[in-house]
């Protein structure tokens, strides 16, 4: 024998299946949104996985100091690429970072910092799926991605675990609520 539904029971059941449609259809919005908000630190993520000397994928970058073809171009650093460490490490010694708690870069790794205008180039843009992290009114922006590959404006495992849990999970848990769920 069936048993019949009260009105309850199914106003319930309406009630949950509109708020799990409603969570379902705008859970990316969600997504993007907080990332679009928190922008700021995407960008100090990517800054500090540069200054580890790390892409997004968690590779160090290369050319390495060592393996650079800059070292043996017409330039005032020719032949000089153990000078230029030592310059470096003099101008940003390798450190741990401070967020993502990354290892120091080895001294022959590159950080694409020298001033800061590289770093300060970084921005990022809300496109319809993602959030798009990318260099923006510097000149030479381009040309140091072409050398070391797009995967610099990648976020990376850890901080992808950084901005889940001090960003996304709250932002998320606030959004199922809003949902009614």
């Amino acid at each position: 024998m069936t048993r019949r539904k009260n009105t309850s029971e199914t106003m319930d059941w309406d009630r949950m299946i509109g708020a799990i449609d409603l969570a379902v259809d705008n859970f990316e919005d969600c997504v993007l949104s907080c990332l679009e908000t928190n922008h700021e630190v995407v960008e100090d993520i990517v800054h500090e996985q540069l200054y580890s000397g790390l892409d997004g994928n968690g590779q160090y970058l290369s050319p390495t100091y060592d393996e650079d073809p800059y070292f043996n171009e017409e330039n005032r650093w020719k032949g000089k690429s153990r000078q230029y460490k030592e310059w470096k490490q003099r101008i940003t010694p390798p450190m741990q970072g401070e967020m993502l708690f990354l290892p120091p870069r080895p001294v022959e790794v590159p950080n694409l910092f020298i001033i800061g205008t590289f770093y300060d180039s970084i921005r990022t843009e809300r496109t319809s799926d993602s959030l798009r992290v990318y260099t923006g009114g510097f000149r030479d922006g381009p040309v140091i991605e072409r050398k070391y590959g797009e995967a610099i404006f990648s976020i990376g495992m850890n901080g992808k675990e950084y901005f889940n849990e001090h960003f996304l999970r709250d932002w998320i848990e606030a959004f199922w609520r809003s949902c009614g769920l």
